[in-house]
């Protein structure tokens, strides 16, 4: 996206969840706006990287900010520790039914003994925003299309957990609007949320097939020469950016149970790192 990488470099792009657009959850956008980065990254200093694993050895910051992490709200609990920790900074990125134990275990206990937190802030300011920023808060990416002159394909968990699918719907409506001439396919995938459409037990069945599909369609399309296969009927008919059929379902006053205990969690917390630091 920042011209890095040429566009005639790449053959096509494959994108899960989050792309282009971040259309957080209700109570996952709730929790963004909350300072409770600026004041975690005030917590924890110079140190921005936390050590996960139970027997690694923490600073008292760094254990201050794991404990507050465990009390707060989401979708799943976890006997875990490490996944709890990891869930109450970051959200679940996981539905824990798609995942078997094997692999739950090996992410928790092997793949991540500490989360780099440093990239939080610019995290927030993306997420706030609902779409790709730089650093500064800028919009210096979306205003480039052409620099996307290829095919995509956008696949979303139907069972949000961090994003909703109007996500993937934005960045497929984005890339028809200004590269018509390309291929551009968005899946909802019922039953994931996040990072389970890549690692769920049931991915291989359920996910993957659409992803080689992308792919062998995009080889076949770049030896055939065809880069103008949706021209004739984008350019005949104006896109619809209305409501998208996948987007979060209405839930009613119990979706905003989980801002009202995160907005009282958030005072506790700032009593309690006030009383640490004072």
């Amino acid at each position: 996206m920042g011209g890095h990488v040429s566009a005639t470099q790449i053959a096509s792009l494959c994108c899960t969840n989050s792309s282009m657009f971040f259309k957080l959850t209700r109570s996952s956008l709730f929790k963004m706006r909350l300072p409770l980065i600026p004041i975690s990254m005030g917590v924890l200093g110079k140190n921005t990287i936390i050590p996960l694993f139970q027997i690694s050895k923490a600073s008292s910051r760094h254990r201050l900010l794991k404990s507050i992490a465990r009390l707060i709200p989401r979708y799943e609990r976890c006997t875990c520790d490490e996944c709890e920790v990891f869930s109450g900074i970051f959200g679940n990125t996981f539905w824990h039914q798609n995942v078997s134990p094997t692999l739950h275990y090996w992410l928790n206990k092997h793949s991540l003994p500490s989360l780099p937190m440093s990239a939080f802030p610019h995290l927030r300011k993306i997420c706030t925003t609902g779409f790709i920023v730089d650093p500064n808060g800028s919009n210096t990416y979306l205003i480039h299309p052409e620099r996307l002159a290829l095919s995509t394909l956008y696949i979303s968990g139907g069972r949000s957990l961090l994003v909703t699918p109007q996500t993937s719907f934005l960045a497929n409506q984005y890339m028809r609007l200004h590269q018509p001439h390309y291929t551009h396919t968005r899946i909802v995938v019922e039953g994931f949320g996040h990072s389970d459409l890549l690692i769920g037990e049931e991915s291989y069945k359920k996910v993957f097939p659409h992803i080689l599909s992308h792919i062998r369609s995009s080889e076949e399309d770049q030896r055939n020469g065809v880069t103008r296969l949706q021209e004739s009927k984008y350019s005949k008919e104006a896109l619809s950016w209305g409501d998208d059929l996948y987007g979060e379902r209405k839930k009613g006053f119990l979706s905003w149970v989980s801002p009202l205990v995160l907005f009282w969690l958030f005072m506790m917390f700032s009593l309690i790192v006030a009383s640490y630091l004072l």
